[in-house]
């Protein structure tokens, strides 16, 4: 394995609670040779302070709030690495990811290289649950996102991915208006630049969840119709390549989940990603919830239903 520099690229905004852990677990890596560019988007709390205290270790860009995918293209310009890491600052990697990754990939720049991936909650990384899925090997990219989107909830973020430098140039950079759902329309292409998966045994990334202001309620119109840009986006890569039954099925799925989310609210912007899937074949994907939520929506259908818990869980709160 040659001494590869790699660049991790973090977009930091209003992050000062997971900010120090998450900055180090990069700067503990068994591999060293990396630069770390966080990208301070105009964070109102000490997030630039925290930022201070790394800046002998660290590259730091100030500017004001973009976005993170203006953020992430401002790190990349920066970068002077031959593979690039994404990273979310308040997410955690394990001490020998990026060298496991660096490995496997073994210098190739038609591949990039994914990771083991786990969820937790409480504040608590040790209760991340590493759960395999069938994507956890190497396979061909098409058939890598067939599979992923396939699944019942697909993992399509960025950071999951080691990424050759010559290969981001030729699959394109963040979409700048791009909020929601951002890492779809970026992973999509992607894959569809790169040859190959290659799968990462023991490169571990342990994905923050349930943080507050990610309930569907407090999500505006705004950010959904960058979801809904994104998913279109992402979408017509996939189905330029393949344009065959299971990928627009695959599509109409990914559609129908936003329906599913969104409503009861954004009804009009309901009315149009129904469309999409009408357009598509139709979707074939069913809802989830708890035993009432299910008897009651197969009784009086879905979006009745949806009403119904919306204003249940408004009275309880």
């Amino acid at each position: 394995m040659k001494n590869h520099v790699v660049s991790v690229i973090m977009p930091v905004y209003n992050a000062e609670k997971y900010l120090k852990q998450s900055l180090d677990s990069v700067l503990s890596q068994t591999y060293k040779n990396i630069e770390v560019i966080c990208i301070n988007d105009g964070s109102k709390d000490s997030s630039p302070n925290i930022l201070e205290q790394y800046e002998k270790r660290i590259t730091v860009i100030n500017q004001t709030n973009q976005g993170q995918c203006a953020a992430s293209n401002t790190g990349i310009k920066a970068a002077n690495g031959d593979y690039i890491k994404f990273f979310d600052a308040d997410d955690i990697m394990n001490p020998e990811h990026i060298e496991l990754q660096l490995k496997k990939i073994n210098g190739r720049t038609d591949a990039i290289a994914s990771c083991e991936w786990g969820r937790f909650y409480d504040e608590n990384p040790a209760s991340a649950i590493f759960k395999p899925e069938p994507v956890w090997k190497d396979m061909d990219s098409l058939d890598w996102l067939k599979k992923a989107l396939s699944q019942k909830a697909d993992m399509m973020g960025a950071p999951l991915w080691l990424i050759p430098k010559i290969l981001l140039d030729k699959s394109g950079y963040w979409d700048e208006r791009l909020s929601l759902n951002n890492d779809f329309e970026f992973s999509t292409k992607l894959l569809l630049t790169a040859k190959e998966v290659l799968f990462t045994p023991g490169a571990k990334l342990f994905y923050r969840s349930g943080l507050s202001g990610n309930l569907a309620s407090t999500i505006t119109e705004n950010a959904y119709r960058a979801a809904l840009l994104s998913t279109n986006l992402g979408c017509s890569y996939f189905l330029e390549k393949e344009n065959s039954f299971l990928a627009k099925k695959l599509c109409a799925n990914r559609y129908q989940t936003w329906a599913y989310r969104i409503y009861p609210n954004h009804k009009n912007l309901v009315k149009e990603i129904e469309l999409k899937i009408k357009e598509l074949g139709g979707s074939d994907i069913k809802i989830e919830g708890g035993k009432l939520f299910l008897i009651l929506q197969k009784l009086l259908g879905w979006k009745f239903a949806k009403k119904l818990q919306n204003i249940f869980r408004s009275i309880r709160y």
